[in-house]
């Protein structure tokens, strides 16, 4: 959240359409300060135009500083509706959906090869039901009488229905929480150069709060309990699109955004 007291000063012109970027800060005429898209941040810096700001290029690390042209007094912004941030309020750019989702598809192929190698025994089990039924409909044909039915539990039973669901939902939880500990990012991120951080921190280096963790991890992994519940995990994927900070559900409830590292 910003420091500035609410209501007082006035968001930039065109409230939610203005782009991120630098603009005069309504609190001191002798400073700028970073609007993010959504809201003012804490950040500031010194106008150009006056005599000794001097700031040049400012470092952000292994980030550029945010390379925004100062809109003319009276810019309201493009007129289109709301515009969705493209960096934190620290000036690190936010990652796009694509590779978010490209991040997840990794994430999903390792952690299915784990479920499976762990599960093995289920599968060979389905497996021999599936040859087993195919063998009698074709001895069903050749003795000329009607082909065997096959129901849903014959080819698993409930117990390993249980069993393949606890698995995937096990591993998906300490895959979440020990690489979002360990790294701030999932193997497919890495891969993809993404990097989870508190919202509005990008520069933040250090690792996630337990909390965020755990919050974020839980609403992405436990809705796969069931096919009803996979929904939420549907829109949990779309809503970067439409949200001002491009957070999905599990980043809002977590207080975090997704970042490119490099």
């Amino acid at each position: 959240m910003s420091d500035i007291p609410v209501g007082s000063p006035p968001a930039p012109p065109g409230r939610h359409a203005a782009p991120s970027g630098w603009y005069p800060d309504p609190v001191s005429s002798a400073q700028e300060r970073y609007w993010d898209g959504w809201q003012w941040s804490r950040n500031t810096r010194p106008r150009a135009d006056l005599p000794g700001a001097g700031y040049g290029q400012a470092s952000y690390g292994s980030y550029p500083a945010p390379n925004v042209t100062r809109p003319a007094p009276g810019y309201a912004g493009p007129r289109t509706g709301s515009v969705q941030a493209t960096r934190t309020a620290d000036g690190v750019p936010l990652a796009s959906w694509w590779w978010r989702v490209l991040a997840v598809l990794i994430d999903n192929l390792i952690i299915t090869a784990i479920v499976t190698v762990i599960t093995f025994p289920v599968w060979r089990s389905l497996y021999a039901t599936v040859v087993s039924y195919f063998n009698a409909v074709m001895d069903a044909q050749r003795s000329g009488v009607a082909p065997p039915t096959l129901n849903a539990t014959d080819l698993i039973s409930g117990s390993n229905q249980l069993i393949v669901t606890s698995a995937m939902l096990g591993v998906g939880l300490v895959y979440h929480v020990g690489f979002l500990r360990w790294k701030s990012a999932t193997p497919g991120k890495l891969i993809c150069g993404l990097r989870v951080v508190p919202v509005d921190r990008g520069r933040d280096l250090g690792p996630l709060a337990w909390s965020s963790i755990f919050i974020r991890a839980a609403i992405w992994v436990l809705p796969g309990i069931s096919s009803f519940l996979s929904l939420v995990t549907l829109v949990d994927v779309l809503f970067p699109l439409w949200h001002p900070k491009r957070q999905a559900l599990h980043d809002i409830a977590a207080k975090t955004q997704v970042v490119r590292s490099r």
